[in-house]
C-alpha cells in the first residue's frame, strides 16, 4: 500500500489511480469466440508464437478515445513486431488498424462511440513470435467544434467551397475516395505560426493514412503550396506540418488527403478512405509589450529581463556569441514559439535562440542556417515552470541589433516519457556484486489511462526492497534535505556510495523473486491533471551484509506523465 504525503495536492491526483491492472493473457484466444476480454487501464502481459492470433474483446458504456498499443520485452527480441487490428462486434468489419507506430510495436489509436468491439494482434511474418504487451486505455473523447462541410471542399481553383475554421478548434472530416481531398481555410491578422495534427479524434472507420499541407491564397481564390507536408507511412497520424517562416496577415488554408504509404497487401492494407480529425493551434505574435534586455551581465538567471509570453524582445548582441537571457513563465504544458529578426539601428544579420529550464539545462536550440537568416523555436514545454529564452549570434563574431518575437499556446499533447540515469554510475552495488537498476520494456511510457510497469533487477534472490516515489531530486523532505542524500558517509569509493536521490513523498514494499527481479507497476489516472506531470522514483532494497546500513540502492528514473511518445 502507498504511504501518501498531503504535502502536495498533486500526489492525489496522482494517487487516485494507482491500484494497477497488469493481467496475464488467457490462452486459447487464437479465435473470435475465444476473445478475452480487456478492461480499461490495463495492461495484458501476452506471447505471439509463430501464425499466432490473439483476440481480446471490450465494452464502452460511452464514447471514449481508445488506445490498443504493444509493448516490447526484456528479452533478447525485445520488440516483437506486432500488427493490431480494431474490429466491430462480430469482427468482420475492420474500423482501425495500426503497424509500426513505436518501432516494430503498434500504437492504434480512435474515438469510438458506445458499443462493443474486438481486437486481433498478429505478427506482421509467418515467422514473428515472442512476448509483448497491451496496454488499452481509454481516455475521454475530444469535444469536435467543426465538422467538414459539403462536397465538394477541396481546391477552390477547381471549384471547390473550402470549410472555414476558427484556429484552435478540433475538426473533424473524412474521405470518400483516395482522391478526395478536404480543404479548411482561416484568416491571420498578425504575425503568426500555426499548427495541425492528425491524432486519434477522428471517429471509424478510421481514414488508415493521412497527409496534411499548408497553402496560401496569393490572389482571390488561388493558392500555393508552402511549407513541409507531414504524411506517416504506417499510420494515420501527421504531426510535423510546418511552415519555415511565421505567417503574415492573410488568408490561409490547410489541405487533408491521402498519405504516401503503399497501398499494401491485405490484412495489411491501405484503403486511404475513411474519417480523420484535427487539432489546431494559432500561436499569435502580438507584440504586446517591448521588452528590452537586462543590464549585462545577462546571461544567467539573475540577469535575466522578465517577460510574458506574446511580447517582443529587444537587445544587441556584441560577439563572441554572447548570450542575452531573458525569463518567462508557463502555468501548464504550453507550446512556445521564439523567432529571431534584425532589429534596428544596427541589424544583425544572424541571430539563434536557446532555451533554458530554471536548473540552467539546455532544453532546446534553434539556429538560424547562416548570414541572411535567423533562428526559429517552437517547443512544448510539459510542465508549469520558469523558463528562460537566450539570444545569441549564429556566428561567433556576428554582432548587431535583434528583435525576437514570443507566442504560446496549449499544448496539443504532451508526449509521455521515462529517463534512467546509468545504474554504472548512479546505484551503488549490492553484496552480490551488482546494481540494482530500474528498466522499462521498449517503448514502455508512463500515458494518463495506462498501467505502467518498471522492472527491478539485479538484486538478491527474495529480496525486501522499498520503491520511493516523489515529485523532486533537489530537495526532500519539505525543502529541508539538499538531494542526493549520501546514506553511506564513511564509504571511501565513491561509485560505491548509498544516495537517496528521489524525495520519499510515497514509497511501497514488495519481494523480487528467486531471480532477484520484481515488478512495480501503477495505473495513471485517466485525466488531464496528471498531463505533464513529472514524477520520480528509486528503489532501496535491504542487504544486511553490504554495508553498516545494511542496504543497496537502485538507480533513478524520472517519469513525465503524457499522453504518447513520437
Amino acid at each position: 500500500m502507498l504511504r501518501i504525503s498531503p504535502l502536495l495536492p498533486s500526489v492525489l491526483a496522482l494517487a487516485g489511480g494507482l491500484t494497477a491492472q497488469r493481467v496475464a493473457e488467457v490462452e486459447p484466444n487464437d479465435t473470435l469466440a475465444q476473445a478475452q476480454v480487456l478492461i480499461p487501464g490495463s495492461q495484458v502481459t501476452a506471447n505471439l508464437a509463430a501464425g499466432d492470433q490473439d483476440w481480446f474483446q471490450f465494452t464502452l458504456a460511452g464514447s471514449g478515445q481508445v488506445h490498443l498499443r504493444t509493448t516490447g520485452n526484456f528479452s533478447v527480441n525485445p520488440s516483437v513486431d506486432t500488427v493490431v487490428f480494431l474490429f466491430d462486434a462480430a469482427g468482420t468489419t475492420r474500423l482501425a488498424w495500426n503497424d509500426n507506430a513505436s518501432g516494430l510495436l503498434s500504437d492504434l489509436g480512435a474515438t469510438l462511440p458506445a458499443g462493443s468491439y474486438t481486437v486481433q494482434v498478429v505478427g506482421k511474418t509467418g515467422t514473428t513470435a515472442g512476448d509483448y504487451g497491451l496496454d488499452f486505455i481509454v481516455l475521454p473523447a475530444l469535444a469536435i467544434q467543426t465538422v467538414e462541410g459539403p462536397e465538394p471542399n477541396g481546391d477552390p481553383g477547381l471549384g471547390g467551397v473550402p470549410t472555414p475554421i476558427t484556429l484552435g478548434d478540433t475538426i473533424e472530416g473524412s474521405l470518400a475516395a483516395p482522391t478526395d481531398t478536404d480543404w479548411y481555410t482561416f484568416s491571420v491578422t498578425t504575425r503568426s505560426i500555426v499548427q495541425a495534427i492528425c491524432y486519434d479524434d477522428g471517429g471509424v472507420p478510421q481514414l488508415d493514412n493521412t497527409r496534411l499541407s499548408f497553402f496560401q491564397e496569393v490572389n482571390p481564390g488561388v493558392y500555393t503550396a508552402f511549407g513541409t507536408a507531414s504524411s506517416l507511412a504506417t499510420s494515420h497520424r501527421a504531426f510535423n506540418l510546418a511552415h519555415p517562416t511565421a505567417l503574415l496577415p492573410g488568408n490561409y488554408a490547410i489541405q487533408v488527403d491521402a498519405g504516401t504509404a503503399a497501398a499494401g497487401t491485405a490484412p495489411f492494407n491501405y484503403t486511404k478512405t475513411g474519417k480523420y480529425a484535427l487539432r489546431t493551434r494559432l500561436l499569435a505574435m502580438p507584440g504586446t509589450n517591448l521588452i528590452a534586455e537586462g543590464p549585462e551581465p545577462n546571461n544567467t538567471t539573475f540577469g535575466a529581463a522578465a517577460f510574458q509570453l506574446g511580447d517582443t524582445l529587444t537587445g544587441f548582441c556584441s560577439g563572441s556569441n554572447e548570450e542575452d537571457w531573458f525569463a518567462f513563465s508557463v502555468n501548464g504544458p504550453t507550446t512556445i514559439a521564439a523567432m529571431c529578426d534584425s532589429g534596428s539601428p544596427t541589424p544583425t544579420t544572424n541571430q539563434d535562440l536557446r532555451l533554458y529550464d530554471l536548473s540552467g539545462t539546455l532544453l532546446s536550440t534553434a539556429t538560424s542556417g547562416g548570414p541572411g537568416s535567423h533562428g526559429r523555436l517552437i517547443f512544448t514545454l510539459p510542465q508549469a515552470g520558469v523558463y528562460f529564452l537566450a539570444a545569441y549570434g549564429g556566428a561567433f563574431a556576428a554582432t548587431g541589433d535583434y528583435v525576437v518575437y514570443t507566442a504560446a499556446t496549449d499544448a496539443m499533447f504532451v508526449a509521455a516519457a521515462w529517463n534512467a540515469q546509468p545504474p554504472s554510475t548512479n546505484a551503488c552495488p549490492g553484496s552480490n556484486g551488482l546494481r540494482p537498476a530500474l528498466t522499462v520494456a521498449s517503448t514502455e511510457v508512463p500515458m494518463a489511462g495506462s498501467t505502467f510497469v518498471v522492472r527491478l533487477q539485479n538484486t538478491l534472490p527474495n529480496a525486501i526492497a522499498i520503491p520511493i516515489f516523489g515529485f523532486s531530486r533537489e530537495l526532500a523532505v519539505g525543502n529541508t534535505i539538499p538531494l542526493p542524500y549520501d546514506l553511506t558517509p564513511a564509504e571511501p569509493n565513491a561509485f560505491n556510495k548509498c544516495m537517496v536521490r528521489v524525495d520519499p513523498l510515497m514509497s511501497s514494499f514488495m519481494v523480487t523473486d528467486g531471480a532477484g527481479v520484481g515488478w512495480i507497476e501503477y495505473r495513471f489516472p485517466a485525466s488531464q491533471a496528471v498531463r505533464g506531470l513529472p514524477f520520480f522514483m528509486q528503489a532501496m532494497l535491504v542487504d544486511m551484509a553490504n554495508n553498516p546500513l545494511g542496504v543497496s540502492m537502485s538507480n533513478d528514473a524520472r517519469m513525465l506523465v503524457g499522453e504518447r511518445s513520437y
